[in-house]
């Protein structure tokens, strides 16, 4: 995914790009890594609710 983001690691963000000098084939490119980073992060997002379910019972 690092062929078009930048990421801050101190701040845990994404800086802002300017789409405008791209070509259609990068905005291709560039749609196809964000939709594998979205699917990525919803994997995460399942992961951290089960720890969370998990933990929730066990202090029941």
């Amino acid at each position: 995914m690092n062929d078009f983001l930048e990421i801050d690691e101190k701040s845990k963000t994404v800086k802002s790009l300017n789409l405008d000098d791209f070509s259609i084939e990068d905005l291709d490119k560039y749609i196809i890594e964000l939709d594998n980073e979205m699917v990525k992060v919803r994997k995460e997002i399942v992961k951290k609710n089960k720890l969370k379910d998990d933990a929730l019972k066990f202090f029941k």
